[in-house]
């Protein structure tokens, strides 16, 4: 907000005027008016938008989403490469054969890929789908930017909160655990005792 101090010295009184900013649309924007206390901020040609036939510029927005894009699939497939390893780690806890041991692994691993799929799958959809466009502006740009960091943070979390893959990964590893630590007798009693570690 924008703060204008009017000192009149002559009463010896101080009045704070505060203007008020209307945003009609986002970036890239230019002051249209000033009207009493309100300033009107409007979209507005720079040097970016007015040059959205540029095919230099066009490339240019194209390289940087598909570099953004690009980068956040790498995070998801990192997320993915650590959660499959945590998965084969469980094999040395095992009490089952080692065929169906692996049978366990490979299933947690096929749902946990299943999980991550589709994330990736929205941002390749938005790579392709930009290439696609014959008109690309800068305001194209922000909203594919925001469509990749919206996926990004439900896949991956954000500031210290989880995202779904995490969640995922959890789930299937104490699912695993279940299946190949064998539940057990008890020889005195006849009760059954679960031999589940905790992680």
């Amino acid at each position: 907000m924008i703060t204008a101090v009017i000192t009149f010295l002559s009463e010896k009184v101080v009045a704070v005027v505060i203007t008020t900013v209307v945003v009609v649309a986002a970036v890239p924007t230019f002051i249209l008016a000033i009207n009493g206390n309100t300033i009107t901020i409007t979209p507005g040609p720079v040097a970016s938008t007015t040059r959205h036939g540029d095919d230099e510029e066009r490339n240019r927005i194209v390289v940087e989403i598909k570099t953004t894009g690009d980068s956040v699939i790498l995070e998801l497939t990192g997320q993915e490469a650590s959660c499959d390893s945590q998965i084969q780690q469980l094999a040395s806890q095992s009490k089952l054969a080692a065929t169906a041991t692996q049978a366990a692994l490979d299933r947690g691993k096929s749902q946990l890929h299943a999980s991550v799929a589709p994330f990736i799958d929205e941002i390749k959809a938005d790579e392709d789908e930009l290439q696609r466009l014959t008109v690309i502006t800068t305001e194209t740009e922000q909203a594919f930017l925001v469509r990749i960091n919206t996926v990004k943070v439900l896949a991956l979390g954000e500031d210290g909160r989880h995202g779904a893959l995490v969640t995922v990964c959890q789930t299937i590893l104490v699912e695993i655990r279940q299946v190949i630590v064998v539940v057990t007798v008890n020889p005195g009693g006849g009760d059954r005792e679960s031999d589940i570690k905790k992680p």
